[in-house]
């Protein structure tokens, strides 16, 4: 039950900060540490003997009908896995951080934030797909909202070009839900929409083969989008460019661990039924994404476009991990499955770091181009220093929470594609010297005397960035809180 009014709390104060008007900010800051911490010790208390199960469940019947033996259920659903766990905590992190950096006096941009981040926890903790998929749209109408409102060059257009193609995923995952729910009824005379119920083995091995790859395929579109995986990415550096600084950490550190938990949390339970060729073609289509987006990011003169490609990047290795444990078996599968629920959780604390240190770069530079920079280190050498550590962490530098689900997916991966992994090795070998290359020129080097005297980090600043530092190095240190239970949860799937 605690579970069930955290989240009501979460949009309790989500609704709240639309009618702060002078206090929007600290209120909404103070109200969603206060969740996130109250959050925290809950699930010290749950997980601490967790065996890979389900649990916290709360369930609560909104409609039930049952006549001539047809039966009709409804059910507000909610649980926990250590999968599902972690995401929340992510999320309110996530949605924390976006807070603390905003600096707007309009208190909707704060409502518009929370609204998200609540969205986001109760995405991850539906058990019923009638919720989920509200959730989902929770999360994306705030979303374009602050795009189109608070977002920059041709902010209408980028932001009618994410909800076409966030909505697109969106109705082929209604289609493949009702279609779902429509099969079950058919076979058993009830009509419901629980999650566990209907990605069932047993059952969807029942269901026509036409009607199967359907359903397969609005799943598969709806998540992939979200990702992004290659080719279906082209919403996502756009919208990085334009949204506002928060809007980027939600839209990295967020939505793409949406798409993440879809293919590892929802669709993984039943990916044994997929034909062996689509197992295939999304391994493949991971791999070229890895390799895709690190050799566009050297293309990029635009600090956050590069940050928005190494995003996917690195998502991309999710996809590979979804992949390759469906064909491996035995403790590879598990160090695979649990690798790629950790890095789904890692990136969002890493993106987040690099967009917020980008952000004050930003604040006090005026510009975002390599080539405008040059030399910042010397006059800035804090926001200098926690721009570059969050790069190198995204790149999986040891000791970094990016570590710690790169390698295990790399390590899982070899035992079920071999030396194929050599080629993700190569695509990470070129984005980080991409990078190094981009730092040379932007914080190292001869100082662009037109950017003027700079002053470096506030005492808030710093506090914020360390905290997200912090963060990122104690996971890539100490990751078994989180990995550990993942780890079990991957051996009951």
């Amino acid at each position: 039950m605690i579970l069930e009014i955290l989240l009501l709390s979460f949009l309790t104060g989500s609704i709240a900060a639309f009618f702060i008007k002078d206090n929007a900010r600290i209120f909404s800051i103070l109200y969603t540490l206060i969740i996130t911490f109250v959050f925290i010790l809950y699930s010290i208390f749950k997980f601490i003997n967790y065996n890979g199960s389900l649990i916290s469940v709360f369930n609560y019947n909104i409609v039930s009908y049952s006549n001539s033996g047809l039966s009709f259920y409804i059910t507000l659903s909610f649980g926990l896995t250590g999968f599902t766990d972690a995401l929340i905590i992510m999320s309110m992190v996530v949605t924390l951080f976006a807070l603390m950096i905003s600096d707007y006096n309009n208190p909707s941009f704060y409502g518009l934030i929370m609204i998200t981040g609540f969205g986001l926890s109760g995405f991850f903790a539906s058990m019923n797909f009638l919720f989920f998929y509200v959730f989902w749209e929770v999360v994306i109408i705030p979303m374009f909202i602050i795009i189109s409102r608070y977002g920059g060059n041709n902010k209408r257009l980028i932001s009618l070009k994410f909800f076409i193609y966030t909505h697109l995923g969106s109705l082929f995952l209604l289609l493949s839900i009702f279609t779902l729910s429509g099969y079950y009824f058919i076979d058993t005379n009830v009509l419901t929409f629980q999650i566990h119920t209907l990605m069932n083995p047993y059952f969807q091995r029942t269901i026509p083969r036409a009607g199967y790859y359907f359903i397969i395929f609005g799943f598969l579109a709806a998540f992939l989008i979200k990702l992004p995986a290659f080719p279906l990415h082209e919403w996502l550096p756009n919208a990085h460019y334009t949204a506002p600084f928060p809007g980027s950490i939600m839209l990295s550190g967020g939505l793409l661990s949406m798409g993440g938990y879809g293919l590892l949390g929802i669709l993984y339970p039943v990916s044994g039924l997929f034909p062996k060729i689509l197992i295939y073609i999304l391994i493949s289509t991971g791999i070229i994404g890895i390799v895709y987006f690190s050799l566009t990011s050297m293309f990029q003169t635009n600090l956050k476009r590069m940050i928005a490609y190494s995003s996917a990047a690195e998502m991309s290795f999710v996809l590979v991990s979804f992949g390759t444990s469906v064909i491996s078996s035995g403790y590879p599968r598990v160090l695979d499955l649990s690798g790629g629920m950790y890095q789904t959780v890692a990136h969002s604390f890493v993106i987040s770091l690099a967009f917020a240190s980008l952000f004050y770069i930003y604040k006090r530079t005026g510009t975002l181009q390599i080539y405008g920079l040059g030399g910042i280190q010397r006059n800035i050498p804090m926001a200098s220093s926690f721009f570059m550590i969050s790069m190198l962490a995204s790149f999986g530098v040891p000791a970094l929470a990016g570590f710690i689900g790169e390698f295990s997916i790399i390590v899982g991966s070899y035992y079920s594609i071999g030396l194929l992994t050599l080629i993700i090795v190569a695509g990470l070998m070129i984005a980080t010297g991409y990078f190094l290359w981009a730092v040379q020129r932007s914080l190292y080097g001869i100082y662009n005397e037109n950017l003027g005297k700079l002053n470096d980090l506030n005492g808030y600043e710093l506090l914020i960035l360390l905290t997200m530092l912090l963060v990122s190095i104690f996971f890539g240190i100490y990751p078994e809180p989180v990995f550990g239970i993942m780890h079990l949860y991957a051996m009951k799937i």
